[in-house]
């Protein structure tokens, strides 16, 4: 069965994605990942890739449309966590679940952590540029999709990881994954 997973930023999800990888000896399928094949198909880096990506909308539709074509050829008892903004649309049927965590936290997080690549000086300039980045991505798939990526409605579970450790935040998607498993088994 296909696990979905979507998060805001520093919601615990690659750790968490191993963790559940690890217990169900599940493979993790990640955006990035398939982005940085794209790249070396066209012969330039995942930075270059992602400028385009970010800046040409045609370009970022064309490799949105590849990569859900992707994520819609698996099968549903393929057992996969995709990682990816729009793996709850692409596979419909599988269980589907949202990191959350609160503005205030993941700027902590993030600021907290001073990777070398992130140029953000203070914990506002951290904040201001992760809620520009969650703005930029809803209206991008608005405007692409009509999909409002941050709409609750479409997951399974939704956890708010804010006051959360990874391994509460395993526990709590390990127990709803065994209650979605049993639910559907059931109801064959």
């Amino acid at each position: 069965m296909i696990i979905t997973l979507w998060w805001k930023c520093w919601a615990w999800k690659s750790t968490v994605s191993r963790m559940l990888a690890d217990e169900l000896w599940y493979e993790i399928i990640s955006i990035w990942a398939i982005k940085r094949k794209f790249a070396l198909d066209m012969w330039i880096t995942i930075l270059e890739f992602d400028q385009i990506w970010r800046h040409d909308p045609a370009k970022a539709h064309e490799f949105d449309l590849k990569y859900e074509e992707y994520q819609q050829s698996l099968p549903l008892s393929s057992k996969m966590i995709l990682d990816s903004k729009m793996s709850f649309y692409c596979q419909p049927d599988a269980f589907k679940v949202f990191l959350d965590v609160s503005e205030k936290v993941w700027a902590e997080r993030i600021f907290a952590e001073k990777r070398v690549h992130d140029a953000n000086s203070s914990f506002d300039e951290v904040l201001a540029t992760n809620k520009k980045r969650h703005q930029w991505q809803q209206k991008t798939y608005m405007r692409l999709y009509d999909i409002d990526i941050f709409d609750m409605k479409h997951y399974s579970l939704v956890i708010d990881t804010s006051d959360k450790s990874p391994q509460e935040v395993f526990a709590c998607i390990r127990e709803h994954f065994n209650n979605f498993i049993e639910q559907r088994w059931n109801n064959q």
